[in-house]
């Protein structure tokens, strides 16, 4: 199978059909993920609206691209892929992440890009969680780690776990160099 296909099917895994949360966004609009955003982006990835580049990185990252940017040369509506190890529940969790932004792009959505982060963030670490993946996987103080808290408070039904959590989260993205470039403006998909 080729990584597009093993993409297809981590989005309609068990583990990924189990993930759904909402959770109120910087400003204030409600943010969902849920079955309905990756059976979307799986859509999408089997008639050929979304394309997959692999090799763009020599490391074990992943990007979605919405738009194309000639600055980087990347084109729109693409994941790109490093040399990710491709049958690990790592590079799964990466692309339930990835994932979330492509179906906020394809649903021509417009929210603050801390937003579009942290719920990727969050998809990403109830994968982890879903698939057996314990906290202490990720490296301490990541954005995986506190937005796994974050998953552990929603099972709970903890809503000061959540929110605690949750602030951490976007304080940890505000102030990472990873983000800078673009975590304070607004995303906009164009489906």
């Amino acid at each position: 199978m080729g990584v597009k296909g093993q993409m297809i099917s981590i989005l309609r895994s068990n583990e990924t059909s189990r993930i759904a949360f909402s959770f109120t966004g910087s400003n204030g609009a409600t943010i969902s993920v849920g079955q309905a955003s990756f059976r979307r982006v799986a859509s999408a990835l089997e008639d050929g609206r979304l394309s997959v580049v692999e090799g763009r990185f020599t490391t074990n990252i992943a990007m979605y691209s919405a738009a194309a940017n000639s600055d980087d040369n990347t084109a729109a509506n693409t994941f790109y892929l490093g040399n990710n190890p491709r049958y690990s529940r790592l590079f799964n969790a990466l692309i339930v992440h990835e994932s979330v932004h492509a179906s906020f792009d394809l649903t021509s959505a417009t929210l603050p890009w801390l937003d579009n982060e942290a719920a990727a963030y969050i998809a990403q670490a109830y994968y982890a969680r879903n698939s057996g993946l314990g906290r202490l996987t990720f490296d301490f103080g990541s954005p995986t780690i506190i937005a796994y808290s974050v998953v552990q408070g929603m099972r709970a039904n903890n809503t000061s776990d959540v929110s605690f959590f949750l602030d951490e989260l976007r304080n940890s993205l505000n102030s990472s160099p990873m983000y800078h470039d673009y975590i304070r403006t607004t995303f906009t998909g164009d489906g």
